[in-house]
């Protein structure tokens, strides 16, 4: 679901008359491996990856980053903001990268008046709560080979949603550091497991793009219905 174009136009087709509101919407950019929040950080925005990758953390008390999810374009940053006005994890840009704020206080009043919008923010926090529950499936439960897989098949997904694949192939900007901190492994084991469907020919990567060569193969290892 595009937030955006759901928030920009009513569902006449129109656009929304608080697009003339002075501050409404702000749009930023920031360099990679800068934060964009802050746990705990207070804000009247709520915020939408325009262009670019970023990633969801909590610090861990050793020092170590525990990623919660990957974002991509037209993921919405900060989901919960509209209830909940304190940030209870940290945002980082994974690459350069554009994102826009909304205001919160417009964003709500749209929620009461427009039925559209209010269905996609529904399933924008039910797709939130099922990713969740993947993430606790992965750590809880499943293999290291079957958590790669997931996180790849997921990011497959959403991507191809977004027209963003060319054939099977996408932008995979994750370095083995941060795959091992979204799926809780060391970086060592990602590597072996990366080999590992290299070879076996379930996947083709290099510097910023990964390629599925075998969907089924790599279905058979990672799929998971939620």
């Amino acid at each position: 679901m595009n937030i955006c174009s759901v928030l920009l136009c009513a569902a006449s087709g129109e656009e929304i008359s608080v697009c003339k509101e002075l501050d409404w919407q702000d749009h930023k950019k920031i360099r990679a491996h800068k934060n964009i929040k802050s746990a705990g950080e207070q804000s009247d925005r709520v915020y939408v990856v325009c262009d670019g990758w970023a990633f969801r953390f909590v610090l861990l008390p050793d020092g170590r980053k525990q990623i919660l999810s990957i974002l991509i374009p037209g993921d919405v940053i900060t989901p919960t903001r509209l209830f909940d006005e304190n940030v209870r994890f940290s945002v980082q840009a994974l690459t350069d990268m554009q994102y826009c704020g909304f205001a919160s206080s417009i964003l709500k009043a749209k929620l009461i008046a427009d039925l559209a919008f209010l269905d996609a923010w529904a399933n924008l926090l039910v797709a939130e709560r099922h990713h969740h529950f993947g993430l606790l499936i992965d750590l809880g439960s499943r293999t290291a080979d079957e958590r790669i897989a997931h996180l790849i098949l997921d990011l497959k997904l959403r991507l191809k949603r977004r027209g963003m694949m060319v054939e099977r192939s996408f932008v995979f900007p994750l370095s083995q550091r941060l795959i091992a901190a979204a799926t809780g492994l060391t970086p060592e084991h990602v590597s072996r497991v990366m080999g590992s469907f290299r070879r076996e020919g379930l996947i083709e990567n290099g510097k910023g793009f990964l390629r599925i060569v075998n969907l089924p193969g790599l279905q058979r290892i990672g799929g998971l219905n939620l």
